[in-house]
């Protein structure tokens, strides 16, 4: 299983796209996407499971994960240059 955070944005979702051009369709898609407003760009890939990055984290911790993970890219990010959250942008 590949894991792609962030994507479901404009960039993840591209790296999704890739990954299913070269026939992998194992990937976890971590993503914060309460809106649906990135519902588009997940529409025409193919993924394992979607989960929201609040419970990707807790899975993470307590273990919870599979154990045959080959890859994480880590493309999850806070696009608000303006963000002053100092726990948020943590």
């Amino acid at each position: 299983m590949i894991i792609v955070t962030g994507g479901a944005g404009l960039i993840g979702s591209a790296v999704v796209w890739k990954l299913n051009g070269r026939g992998v369709d194992d990937i976890l898609i971590v993503d914060h996407n309460p809106d649906g407003d990135k519902d588009d760009n997940l529409a025409a890939l193919k993924y394992s499971q979607y989960i929201d990055k609040s419970d990707f984290l807790q899975k993470l911790f307590d273990g919870r994960l599979s154990d045959n993970i080959e890859s994480i890219i880590h493309l999850g990010a806070c696009t608000d240059t303006t963000e002053t959250d100092k726990e948020y942008l943590y």
